[in-house]
């Protein structure tokens, strides 16, 4: 009885401690957020006076606020880097000491209750983790811990941002800007940052972690620490070039998805053909070794946001689905649900807290999107690409049809659909009164309707007495 009740124990445990695979993965929507600037946990919903410093958000004010996020139906996060920085760096990529926990943040133990509140609310939680410099600290090499030797760092040298990708000895041994670049060959860095990675995963629970500026470290380099970590990592390589960034997933699971990004900004806000989005996920297709798992979004911290220099509410809806619908894990930027228009960095990283209004249109927007996505499951079914010119792009994933336009206007096109529609219905999720007949479909774009410009469409069965009586008829 006593091994029995052991067992059963032990089966209990057990889902808790085991590391959520990539594939489980495919199963979430990821809402990212910078921990300094989401909110307060204070409850102070004034204004940040200065971007460039501290603006008090903190692991708390995120606890306080999860419904916030569950309320769009999002089941990840993806958090600040969680490690002491010096003086402003709020944003958390510059430490100086990687073991103890930024306290502009919070403590040790507002830490894990964050990851305990979520874990509660089948909430999975991404941290962002640097390997690759420490903070600006210039040669003062003892003020970082572990690494306060300067036999841990490369030879100072600065990275020229013009010839940085034809140089891949400047990439990976010069500085970013003024951070001391590691020295990842060295035997003790190389251990001490694979033991770090481990140690907090195993201490705090993380579900998985986004690597930033990977293409800045050695790819052997990456394998290990992934091992290390054993999660979920996607890393970051900042550039639009397929055979460039697919490089990376020799080593980790999988890369942030730059090629798409830069293209769905071309269609959507330069308007150049809808030819450029289907051309590249046929590249990214053919590149990476498995596009399922790559890290699709429209908007993040080191890019200006994508409504800025101009309102087109509808090419972000278009740009959201399409990361929604199309093969890889959605990751959308906090407040993009509010329309924020901030440009370069630091003015894409704004306050949330004082705009967090759950009836805003791209709040409610980004909720039947989620909602719709967890639904008809895209990650079970492959891509297929019914259409597309220079203004709409349709594609299908199970019973889901997905038609966008870059355009502003009103647009139609005649779409065959597969055998599978046949006597069913076609029903807008944007808008549950609009309905479109079997067999093919005619897709509208309205400028003055943006609940039909991006037309998210699912499946429904005509009723089988209507059927019945047209063929008395």
């Amino acid at each position: 009885m006593k091994f029995i009740n052991l067992f059963a124990i032990m089966l209990l445990l057990t889902p808790l401690i085991l590391a959520k695979t990539k594939e489980e993965w495919k199963t979430r929507t990821v809402y990212q957020l910078l921990t300094d600037r989401f909110y307060r946990d204070n409850d102070d919903r004034s204004s940040c006076g200065n971007l460039r410093k501290h603006c008090g958000g903190t692991f708390k004010g995120i606890t306080k606020q999860l419904s916030y996020i569950k309320g769009m139906g999002f089941d990840a996060i993806w958090i600040s880097p969680i490690p002491i920085n010096q003086g402003d760096d709020y944003h958390g990529y510059a430490f100086i000491d990687m073991y103890k926990i930024n306290p502009h943040f919070g403590t040790d133990e507002d830490l894990k209750e964050l990851i305990r509140q979520c874990h509660k609310q089948d909430i999975w939680v991404m941290v962002d983790v640097v390997a690759n410099h420490v903070a600006c600290i210039g040669e003062d090499y003892g003020r970082i811990h572990p690494f306060n030797k300067r036999e841990h760092y490369h030879n100072p040298c600065q990275i020229d941002f013009n010839r940085m990708w034809q140089d891949k000895y400047m990439r990976e041994n010069c500085r970013l800007f003024c951070l001391p670049d590691l020295d990842q060959s060295n035997p003790y860095v190389r251990s001490e940052l694979k033991r770090w990675v481990r140690y907090i995963i195993d201490t705090y629970g993380f579900d998985g972690i986004r690597i930033d500026t990977v293409a800045h470290v050695p790819l052997d380099f990456w394998k290990e620490f992934a091992d290390a970590a054993g999660v979920y990592q996607v890393g970051e390589v900042l550039h639009g070039d397929v055979r460039i960034v697919a490089e990376y997933q020799q080593s980790l699971d999988a890369l942030l998805n730059y090629p798409l990004y830069y293209a769905m900004k071309d269609s959507f806000t330069q308007r150049q053909s809808m030819k450029r989005i289907y051309n590249s996920l046929q590249d990214i297709k053919r590149g990476f070794k498995d596009v399922t798992v790559l890290g699709t979004f429209i908007d993040n911290h080191d890019q200006p946001r994508f409504l800025h220099g101009n309102n087109n509410i509808p090419g972000l809806k278009n740009a959201l689905a399409l990361i929604f619908m199309a093969e890889g894990i959605p990751m959308v930027y906090y407040g993009t649900e509010q329309a924020y228009n901030g440009g370069g960095d630091p003015n894409n990283r704004e306050s949330l807290w004082d705009h967090m209004n759950t009836r805003s249109e791209m709040y409610q927007f980004i909720s039947t999107a989620v909602s719709s996505r967890k639904r008809s499951k895209p990650w079970e079914h492959p891509i297929e690409y019914l259409y597309y010119d220079n203004e709409v792009l349709v594609i299908r994933r199970g019973s889901v049809i997905v038609a966008l336009t870059n355009v502003r206007w009103r647009v139609q096109r005649s779409v065959v659909v597969p055998s599978f529609f046949n006597g069913k219905l076609l029903r807008n999720v944007f808008n549950r009164n609009d309905v479109i007949p079997v067999s093919y479909t005619h897709l509208r774009a309205h400028e003055t309707r943006h609940d039909l410009v991006c037309r998210l469409l699912l499946e429904k069965k005509k009723k089988k007495k209507k059927t019945q009586k047209k063929k008395k008829k």
